[in-house]
Order: structure tokens, then C-alpha cells, then sequence
């Protein structure tokens, strides 16, 4: 108990620590012009350029995609659902389990903070593929009735209410106050990692530096993401009687247990407490997480 004290305070402290962290005056990030940004000139078609990162540029990546997609006071919402986490996970395991408290504290930490990850993630690309179409359509419409490329995204900001309106917003009023593109859109590429906001962005950069039809090639990007996204719901339709059935399988033997603790708790008592039950409750967790991966996994496979 006192290790688990122990553990938690760290947290704690660690995510408090960070939170508190001094960051600089975003008025002088903002106008700032460093000499390696400028020694990191990029061309209009540079992809490598806005898509190379090392292992920290990556973590700063994902933070970014975990942070807007959490929104106001991040690490405040990440702090409290840890701690609800290993409440839940304390009341469980002195419930039901009696495993050594530290090592459940750690197992359910790490495997909530995996997939909570997964879900904001997921979460964020899932709204990304269906607002981003949309913002393109608007875009080109305005573009066709001959608006700049500044105006173009401010009215696409008007109409949009989300992040990626948010976005379009964030470049208009950056090239009205002179910024570079080169910066402006390294930052958006940074917010949105995803190749089809990369094709738009060395798209929109060639037709800005060398000119070019913009309208032609935002309609085959429109098609294109149009026709993926129609196609990942034609997917996901297939599929959903198969991931519906999956999800059954796998939750009778948690049911027939609840039910089991109903009818006869003794024998529920044996599989939870006693040495040779236990190796009936390790092979149902065990099957049970090998079994939905699988399906879990044939889901993500299909193309």
C-alpha cells in the first residue's frame, strides 16, 4: 500500500510539475525567426521536408493530437483519469482479485493510458476524414468564385465549426499578419499528421510560389477522399455483424460469472481466491485478450 502511495504521489507530481512548466510568451514564439529555421528552408514540393521526424519529434506529435483532442487543461484530465483508473482498479482487486496491489496498479495504468491514447487518436483522425472533405469543397467553391488563397481559408474558417475550421483560421489570420508559409504550415502539419493534409498543404504551397490549377487538383483530392472514406463505412457495415458477435463471444464468460456469484458464490470463490481456480480465471483473461486482438486485428487488416 505504501509503494502504491508512493507511485501515485509521483504522478502526481510529475504531471503537476509539467503542467506548471514556464513556457515561454507565445507574442515572441510567435514573431520569432530562429537561424535554423531559416538554414531548414523547405521547396513547394518538399514531402520529406513536412513528414521527417526523429523519435522526439514524434512524441511531441502524438502530444499535440492528445492535447487538441482533449482540449482545455490536458494533463489536469489526464491526472484525474489515472487516479480514477487506479481507484476502480483498487476496489476491484480488494473486491474480487487479491493480487499484489502494485503490480494491478501498474498493469491497469499502463493498458488504460494505451488505449485511452488509441481512442483520442482514432477519435481525432475519425473527425479529421469527415470534416476535412468538407472544408476542401468550401475551399474550392470559394477559390472557383475567385477569392486569394487568405480569403479562401478565413471563409472556410466562417462556415466550419471545428478543428479543422479552427485551422484554417489559424493560417488565415498567420498570413495576414505576414508570417511565412513555410512556418505556418509546418506548425499545421504538426496539428494534422495525416498524408491527406500533407498533400493539400504541398498543393496549396506549389500553387502559392509557382502557380498552377488549384481547382483541378483539389477536385481529385475531394474524389479521392470522398471515395475512402465511403469505403472505410462500406467496411466497417461489412464487418459489423462479425465485430457485434465477437463482442458477445467474449462477454458470456464475464456474464455467466456475475451470474455464477448470483446462483452459488462459493463456487465463484474458487475460481477468484483459491491456487487451483486461478488457473481458470488466468486462461479465461488470457483467451479472452488473445481472441478480441484477433478480431480486433482481421477489423484493421481488411483494405
Amino acid at each position: 500500500m505504501n509503494s502504491w502511495l508512493l507511485l501515485g504521489v509521483a504522478f502526481f507530481g510529475f504531471g503537476f510539475a509539467f503542467y506548471l512548466k514556464r513556457r515561454p510568451d507565445p507574442r515572441y514564439v510567435f514573431l520569432e525567426q530562429t537561424t535554423q529555421s531559416k538554414s531548414k528552408e523547405l521547396t513547394a514540393l518538399d514531402i520529406e521536408g513536412l513528414t521527417k521526424s526523429n523519435f522526439l519529434q514524434s512524441i511531441t506529435s502524438t502530444w499535440n493530437v492528445i492535447s487538441a483532442s482533449l482540449g482545455k487543461f490536458p494533463v489536469p484530465k489526464i491526472l484525474l483519469f489515472i487516479m480514477l483508473v487506479n481507484g476502480v482498479a483498487f476496489f476491484v482487486n480488494q473486491r474480487w482479485l487479491s493480487f499484489p496491489q502494485t503490480e494491478i496498479n501498474v498493469a491497469a495504468t499502463l493498458l488504460a493510458v494505451f488505449f485511452g491514447i488509441r481512442f483520442l487518436i482514432d477519435r481525432r483522425r475519425k473527425a479529421f476524414d469527415t470534416d476535412f472533405p468538407d472544408a476542401l469543397n468550401i475551399l474550392m467553391s470559394a477559390v472557383t468564385a475567385g477569392e486569394s488563397i487568405n480569403a479562401a481559408f478565413a471563409y472556410v474558417s466562417k462556415v466550419s465549426d471545428n478543428d479543422v475550421g479552427k485551422e484554417f483560421k489559424d493560417i488565415s489570420d498567420r498570413m495576414r499578419l505576414g508570417e511565412s508559409t513555410q512556418a505556418i504550415f509546418e506548425r499545421s502539419c504538426k496539428r494534422f499528421p495525416y498524408p491527406p493534409f500533407l498533400f493539400f498543404v504541398i498543393t496549396i504551397r506549389a500553387n502559392m510560389e509557382r502557380g498552377g490549377q488549384l481547382k483541378g487538383v483539389l477536385g481529385k483530392l475531394i474524389r479521392v477522399l470522398v471515395e475512402a472514406r465511403n469505403l472505410e463505412k462500406k467496411k466497417m457495415a461489412m464487418t459489423s455483424e462479425a465485430r457485434i458477435s465477437a463482442k458477445i463471444v467474449g462477454a458470456i464468460p464475464f456474464c455467466f460469472m456475475l451470474l455464477l456469484n448470483w446462483i452459488n458464490p462459493k463456487d465463484l470463490e474458487f475460481v477468484l481466491f483459491h491456487p487451483d481456480g486461478r488457473w481458470i480465471l488466468y486462461y479465461l483473461l488470457i483467451s479472452e485478450g488473445i481472441g478480441m486482438f484477433i478480431v480486433w486485428w482481421l477489423v484493421r487488416s481488411i483494405r
